[in-house]
């Protein structure tokens, strides 16, 4: 759909030096307000976040092509991360709290402009929410008298603050659509019940993605899950699939809200696996979400009977959850908008990975023999990443084979599904050889412990060696890729 033009100039690269010059003036209007001891710094913050919003939701009426946009949100990119770590231009960098916000911003109008270019009312509608509905959300969370704080994952929100997100994400989703509707006719015509549920659906998903965000990844995930479901359910009920989508929706409400008192999920793991399953669900039905399902439950139902003998330090937060069907999830999504052949292979693949990976880890614990170094193959403690056992191998196989299956019932074709199992099984010996050589490991210096973790006894740990930004959540994201690349260089 094409939106009318409003060009101030015929050539938009004139435009584009404006738009530049006035977020620049924009950025420094904020410096000059950090400046003056009266203006608290999150006020000047904010000040820069809602107009240089409302300038960037406003680029497809000016706009013809995504390319002048698109450079401008990378120029942003650079300047934003220099500034941040740099420590200047104060007035967009709050100094309350570290936020990597200023630099989320602009990635999520990149990956926006690239991909919903073409669908302008879900990109404007999209940056709205980020824009107005967040910044709603961060006063009514700091103005509330007495708020209810409660924490998802890292950072504490409050019920208010949440609730104004979801209640200004309604708004700005209902009056936008209907606005929309009655600029374009009866050709964009939404039913009033369908488009109440549409801006119920957004904003939920909306208030969840930033309740569960840390340091300003609120800026990038609520932008996207907000526009990626607003298409979502509306393709959904132009093909008639919206009953299933709906009745899908409330399905997975009652399995992960059983699965957080069953210690099988953290309270942001919950909030994660519900908006990937809503993903999965919404791009390729039941056969993209039966895989992701018989990997969950046989997976924490191996971790549940291995914790009865071996402690864990911790529930599935939303980091692991993305850590082991992010990559999955985002092929299916790409898939979606712009169909490739092979991608629910490389999907299987990917979460074949996932699989082999968890279950060589619960089984190989119970071997009564030391792991060995998958490199050196010297033996090391159990729990070592790298290390590998004889039984941890079998489960390897067994974890890529029980996905291999599952595609076997959604109608994946014979021939194909050595290649799913081959690609998880090989997806969990990358996993083993990157966490051996390339995974960061620390030092406690409370407890002189080795450990993985960047924090332990309740404080930061000592890097001591490997790649300080691989830890093993990466491993694992690595992992899955790994599986998805394999399927599609052996099937292409």
């Amino acid at each position: 759909m094409n939106l009318p033009l409003y060009q101030p100039f015929t050539n938009e690269w004139i435009t584009f030096g404006l738009f530049f010059a006035g977020i620049l003036a924009l950025v420094g209007a904020a410096e000059f307000l950090q400046s003056r001891k009266n203006v608290h710094p999150e006020s000047s913050r904010k000040f820069v976040h809602v107009l240089v919003g409302l300038l960037v939701a406003g680029c497809p009426f000016i706009f013809s092509s995504n390319i002048p946009p698109m450079t401008l949100a990378a120029i942003f990119i650079a300047v934003n991360s220099v500034s941040l770590k740099s420590e200047s231009l104060k007035g967009m960098h709050t100094t309350e709290r570290k936020t990597y916000g200023t630099v989320y911003f602009p990635v999520s109008f990149l990956i926006l402009a690239a991909c919903f270019w073409e669908k302008p009312i879900t990109l404007i509608l999209s940056m709205l929410i980020m824009t107005i509905a967040d910044t709603v959300a961060g006063i009514a969370g700091s103005r509330a008298k007495e708020p209810r704080k409660f924490r998802l994952w890292k950072d504490v929100k409050s019920m208010e603050g949440s609730l104004a997100m979801f209640l200004t994400t309604f708004f700005i989703v209902y009056v936008g659509t209907d606005v929309f509707a009655w600029l374009f006719g009866a050709a964009f015509y939404i039913p009033l019940p369908i488009l109440i549920g549409l801006a119920g659906f957004v904003a939920a998903a909306a208030a969840i993605s930033e309740a569960v965000s840390c340091k300003g990844s609120d800026n990038l995930s609520v932008p996207l899950v907000s526009a990626i479901m607003y298409e979502l359910y509306l393709i959904n009920y132009t093909h008639g699939s919206l009953p299933d989508f709906m009745l899908w929706t409330l399905g997975s409400v009652a399995v992960f809200i059983l699965a957080y008192p069953l210690r099988m999920l953290s309270a942001s793991g919950t909030a994660g696996a519900f908006l990937m399953g809503l993903l999965v669900f919404g791009t390729n039905g039941f056969a993209g979400a039966v895989p992701l399902l018989v990997f969950f439950i046989l997976s924490s139902a191996l971790s549940k009977f291995g914790s009865q003998k071996i402690p864990k330090e911790s529930n599935r937060n939303v980091i692991q959850v993305l850590a082991n069907g992010g990559a999955g999830t985002i092929i299916l999504v790409w898939n979606f908008f712009f169909p490739f052949d092979g991608a629910m292979l490389m999907f299987l693949g990917s979460v074949a990975a996932a699989a082999a990976d968890t279950w060589a880890t619960e089984i190989g614990f119970f071997s009564r023999t030391k792991p060995r170094h998958i490199v050196s193959m010297k033996q090391v403690k159990k729990g070592t990443s790298g290390g590998v056992t004889f039984l941890g191998t079998i489960g390897s196989v067994l974890g890529a084979v029980s996905i291999a299956v599952t595609g076997f019932f959604i109608g994946i074709e014979q021939e194909f599904l050595w290649m799913i199992a081959a690609a998880g099984f090989a997806g969990s010996l990358a996993d083993s050889v990157l966490g051996g050589t390339l995974q960061a490991k620390f030092l406690c210096e409370s407890c002189n412990k080795k450990t993985e973790s960047r924090e332990h006894c309740g404080g930061k740990s000592q890097h001591t060696g490997g790649l300080k930004w691989i830890d093993n959540d990466m491993v694992n994201f690595l992992n899955t890729i790994t599986g998805a690349l394999i399927i599609y260089f052996i099937s292409f």
